[in-house]
């Protein structure tokens, strides 16, 4: 496996494991969290928009470009809606104090919907820029602003269950482990056996389900509170994708 990209889904799983310890020593309310989640939606959004789908659209017509970013923001939007949030940052605020004190009956779909989500996350990281290093990094910075966040309101759940503190760092380490996996299978099986043209069309579709997870993020806070935060925050986080793009 390529070492880039092995460091590039551990520094990933940190970031997780760093948002959920953080959880221990910071009194965190809704606000920080709703800024720190507009952040990394914006990040999301500036990865797909200019990392992950010009870079697909090279080896794939307009048409087969929608089809296939389409697909996985529909594919992100069905497990959401029949499954269970496949996000717990971006889907902080439907996590209300019922729904913590259901987590032992919700907590196998929860972390089954994470791990995909991760497992999508480590085949973006290793598939995501091949031919340009500064879209590569701007999905990996896209990648770790959201880690956090997540990292931090699936142990922010875990707690509000009174989970123990050990039991919470162990389940986001299992679930976000899925992130390396991912990267694994996308640099040994994706990249290396797939022509250009399905690699095209795995990573649009990637670049929709972090499209979903980028607008599923800020649309409720938007119609809810904090607009003029969520606006800044989100807009922030594209610009910090934008600047590395360039740069």
């Amino acid at each position: 496996m390529d070492r880039a990209i092995l460091e590039k889904s551990i520094l990933a799983l940190f970031s997780a494991l760093l948002g959920a310890g953080l959880i221990f020593f910071i009194k965190l309310d809704h606000k920080k969290l709703c800024s720190l989640i507009s952040v990394s939606a914006g990040a999301l959004l500036g990865a797909a928009v200019v990392g992950i789908l010009p870079e697909a659209s090279i080896n794939l017509s307009s048409f087969q470009l929608m089809i296939s970013t389409f697909s996985g923001y529909l594919l992100f939007w069905v497990i959401s809606k029949y499954y269970f949030h496949v996000c717990p940052a971006c889907s902080a605020s439907h996590f209300d104090e019922q729904t913590t004190k259901r987590f032992s009956e919700i907590v196998l779909l929860l972390f089954t919907a994470l791990s995909f989500h991760s497992f999508l996350d480590g085949i973006a990281l290793s598939t995501g820029g091949i031919t340009a290093q500064g879209k590569a990094n701007s999905i990996l910075i896209a990648v770790l602003a959201h880690k956090f966040p997540e990292g931090l309101a699936l142990a922010s759940l875990m707690v509000g269950a009174n989970y123990a503190k050990s039991k919470i760092i162990k389940y986001v380490f299992l679930v976000e482990s899925a992130t390396v996996l991912g990267a694994l299978v996308g640099d040994i099986f994706l990249a290396k056996y797939f022509n250009l043209y399905w690699l095209a069309f795995v990573e649009a579709h990637i670049a929709g389900g972090f499209v979903y997870l980028s607008f599923h993020a800020v649309f409720g806070e938007l119609l809810k509170n904090h607009k003029a935060l969520v606006i800044i925050s989100f807009i922030t986080g594209l610009l910090v994708i934008f600047g590395v793009s360039l740069v």
